[in-house]
């Protein structure tokens, strides 16, 4: 229960932060064939549900919406939520999505390597007024791979929150 707690909360986060378009994330529906992969879908309704609640949409022990979750809301298609608890399973999942995300249509905004051997991966794609951005986590034997499609451009959300124009 607490780990669907967890991977619900990341969706919520994630999809107020990012956007993508829906035809460039079918590729990455295969991540979810996988062994070992955890697979979750949240279409809009489900997240006009959770903005409505009024709590604010909390994603980790960092990230907080609080009330900004229903304007954010509105510019979210969907979100996809792959996570994996095994070694050989998270090895798999971080070299299939590193494939998907390589090629000139995808820029990358974050990329960060922690102390304690977490890798975080945050990039992005745009076709036309659609962004898909894809935030991806690995840690010893755990990943974790967002998906978010809609119209939010997550860079200049980024840059909003860092305080840079």
């Amino acid at each position: 229960m607490k780990r669907i707690m967890k991977q619900l909360a990341v969706c919520a986060v994630l999809s107020l932060v990012c956007i993508c378009a829906h035809a460039q994330s079918k590729a990455f529906n295969k991540l979810a064939k996988i062994d070992g992969v955890e697979f979750v879908h949240i279409d809009k309704s489900m997240l006009e549900v959770a903005a409505e609640q009024g709590n604010g949409v909390q994603v980790g022990d960092i990230i907080n919406l609080g009330n900004t979750a229903s304007e954010i809301v509105k510019v979210i298609d969907d979100i996809m939520v792959f996570h994996c608890e095994e070694e050989e399973s998270a090895a798999k999942l971080k070299k299939s999505a590193q494939k998907l995300l390589k090629g000139k249509k995808w820029q990358t905004l974050v990329d960060m390597n922690g102390e304690d051997g977490e890798t975080v991966k945050i990039c992005q794609a745009k076709e036309g007024d659609k962004t898909i951005n894809v935030i991806m986590s690995i840690e010893d034997d755990e990943a974790q791979l967002v998906v978010i499609n809609g119209t939010l451009d997550l860079s200049e959300l980024l840059k909003k929150m860092s305080g840079t124009n």
